[in-house]
């Protein structure tokens, strides 16, 4: 047997530390990134922070004058500002009072763990002293805020607030919800339909409408398994501009220490000048990248913008966009745009959404055009829409009629596609009738 020796060549890609650091704080959510600057303020005596009380105090001295004992609006107990910081950062501090800041601070305190406001203006006059009128303005403006629906006074008028935003609006829904809330809990169906004059099966249809509707606004606050959302990139538009921020002001709490700095200057202990040394070198590239990470992620949501710009306008579905596509125009590599979008979400007039969910692979379509997976759903709701109800489109069916269409997607991704957009199939729709 022969020994000797076999070279090969192949291309490796090494990254150094700091690459890998930069790399996951641009991954970072801006709940993930707090996290990191705390666990960092902890072990490094370089980096400072302005001093915030996480405690949570009462901003009003309660009146006395009530006799109702059982009647105490109970403050929210929190270990630190996480939903008074969430709900506070979609307002803008210039266009209100110290005192209505205050009013809607405390009204964030009294709503209930599902995000109701049980509370009157009448009854904060009487129990803070708080003028009627500021706190009706206060509430007004907290009701506009994400997540939808909140600061309602109950699961009802929730209900009803959600069926609004989404165009559904008569006499027998308002009577529904109002009066039969407990009905549908204890499926007396035929005691609606009677108050209703309307038949079981429409019943039916209108239950299994509102059950679609989203879950009470602070759903899962509390429970570990859920996070709340916070919004990482904020659109807002301004006349015919779009403006493009990022929701992470409470970065600038932190700075270097000036004391440890002044130590490290002045310290003639070779030792201990290294380490604060280290330490500063440390606290700056931190910095530095937090810098780049918000610029990536600026120049990422602005691209998005101007692509999608018909769907933040409200005036069209989501147009097809790749993450080639932006990383082209960015001149940057696929895989930064991927961690770029790694869980943010993005808030514009309409509501909240995955960054990520913007990006879509295109559908072929005669015509050498695309069509994005959000206008197939659009189309898939029209075809169901107007169907026979006796009758359901199978899900070949409605691949087919896509074909007439000009989009030619196998049945299997039509069924994909019906179950993301919880539309079920067609004996479930047939069931509903029976």
């Amino acid at each position: 047997m022969e020994q000797g020796f076999i070279f090969s060549q192949k291309q490796q890609l090494i990254f150094s530390q700091k690459q890998i650091q930069s790399l996951k704080l641009l991954a970072m959510d801006n709940y993930e990134l707090s996290t990191f600057l705390q666990e960092e303020y902890n072990e490094n005596p370089l980096l400072d922070v302005k001093n915030s009380d996480s405690a949570v105090s009462r901003p009003f001295s309660k009146a006395s004058v009530t006799s109702d004992e059982t009647f105490q609006p109970e403050i929210r107990a929190l270990d630190n500002n996480y939903l008074v910081d969430f709900i506070m950062n979609q307002i803008h501090y210039s266009e209100f009072s110290t005192l209505e800041l205050k009013i809607m601070k405390l009204m964030i305190l009294l709503m209930d763990d599902k995000g109701f406001f049980p509370y009157t203006p009448e009854d904060l006059m009487e129990l803070y002293h708080i003028p009627a009128e500021s706190s009706a303005k206060c509430l007004g403006i907290l009701q506009t805020l994400e997540p939808s629906g909140i600061f309602q006074p109950d699961i009802a008028h929730y209900l009803l607030y959600q069926l609004h935003i989404n165009g559904i609006e008569n006499q027998s829904y308002t009577r529904l919800i109002l009066n039969h809330l407990d009905d549908i809990a204890s499926g007396n169906l035929r005691t609606i339909a009677d108050d209703l004059a309307i038949s079981v099966p429409e019943v039916r249809q209108m239950i299994r409408l509102v059950k679609l509707l989203p879950p009470p606004p602070l759903t899962g606050i509390g429970d570990s398994t859920n996070e709340y959302i916070i919004p990482d990139i904020i659109v807002e538009k301004s006349e015919n501009n779009w403006n493009i921020s990022l929701n992470d002001n409470w970065i600038e709490n932190y700075s270097l220490n000036d004391y440890y700095i002044h130590m490290m200057q002045i310290s003639t202990d070779a030792l201990l000048k290294d380490y604060f040394e280290k330490k500063y070198k440390r606290v700056h590239f931190i910095f530095q990248q937090i810098e780049q990470r918000r610029n990536t992620i600026l120049a990422i949501s602005n691209s998005v913008v101007q692509r999608q710009e018909a769907f933040f306008n409200g005036t069209a579905p989501l147009h097809p966009m790749t993450m080639s596509d932006v990383a082209d125009e960015l001149n940057l590599s696929v895989s930064t745009i991927s961690r770029g979008i790694k869980n943010k979400y993005i808030q514009y007039p309409n509501g909240i959404v995955p960054l990520k969910s913007l990006f879509s692979t295109g559908l072929s379509q005669t015509g050498n055009e695309e069509i994005s997976c959000s206008q197939v759903t659009l189309l898939l709701h029209q075809l169901i829409q107007h169907e026979n109800k006796a009758k359901p489109f199978s899900d070949q069916a409605l691949t087919n009629a896509l074909i007439q269409k000009g989009i030619h997607i196998s049945r299997r991704t039509v069924t994909k596609y019906r179950t993301l957009a919880n539309i079920p199939n067609a004996s479930e729709r047939k069931a509903t009738l029976i």
